[in-house]
């Protein structure tokens, strides 16, 4: 038990660090003061792209890679097992990422209601998607690209961590070529994915999907990792 303490005490200090001081506080936070001052101050121009939440999409990506891969070595050696912390992981994680998806869009909301005569372009997905700002459309949509990024970049990361950098680029490249060789080689052909543009779906069901798929590629994760070697670099030459 003490371990398994230990260990979400390691996790909860890792992300507050990570996402609550660096990029909230040093980053996010100065940055939608630094826009309310220019608009009370100088008045941002009509043509003017605005954006406050491109620094956490970065981030959530960076925890999700250099977060674990400072506390695997530290947990187990403090008494914690891997699985313990992939667990920890996992839920601190997707508490992590949702908070601070939260906080983001409450800024993001601030910055929207604060400069009244909001002419200027907010830089956001959701403006493919939807006319008009809403709270809780731009809130959903984050929440789902920061799922993806969260999920894809810990995968990617473990699968680089378990074959090393060689043996991943290896596969990455005999993948590419394989999809070269089958594409032009006529095997497959683009008109076979119209499906995925020609159907009916919402583009809040696409998001959604996007964010499923970051969810599964997050767990998937949970086979390569529960026996991971531990002080093992992604650079190894195996």
């Amino acid at each position: 038990m003490n371990s398994m303490k230990g260990t979400i005490r390691l996790v909860y200090e890792d992300a507050l660090w990570f996402l609550g001081k660096f990029l909230f506080l040093y980053i996010t936070i100065p940055l939608m003061i630094g826009w309310i001052l220019i608009e009370l101050i100088f008045g941002i121009p009509d043509d003017a792209t605005v954006a406050i939440s491109v620094p956490a999409y970065l981030f959530i990506s960076m925890f999700a890679v250099m977060g674990f891969r400072s506390l695997i070595s530290v947990a187990v050696a403090f008494g914690g097992t891997r699985i313990q912390l992939l667990k920890v992981f996992y839920g601190m994680g997707l508490v992590a990422v949702f908070m601070s998806i939260l906080l983001l869009n409450i800024l993001q909301y601030i910055l929207i209601a604060t400069t009244v005569n909001n002419r200027f372009n907010i830089m956001h997905p959701a403006t493919f998607t939807v006319e008009d700002y809403n709270f809780f459309s731009y809130l959903w949509i984050d929440l789902m690209i920061a799922l993806f990024l969260f999920g894809i970049s810990f995968l990617i990361y473990c699968i680089s961590y378990r074959l090393g950098m060689k043996w991943s680029l290896v596969i990455v490249t005999m993948l590419i070529l394989s999809g070269m060789f089958l594409y032009y080689g006529g095997v497959i052909d683009l008109s076979s994915f119209e499906w995925i543009w020609n159907n009916s779906l919402e583009p809040f069901m696409y998001i959604t999907l996007v964010g499923l798929l970051g969810l599964v590629s997050l767990f998937v994760t949970y086979p390569l990792m529960r026996n991971a070697p531990l002080n093992k670099s992604i650079f190894n030459a195996r």
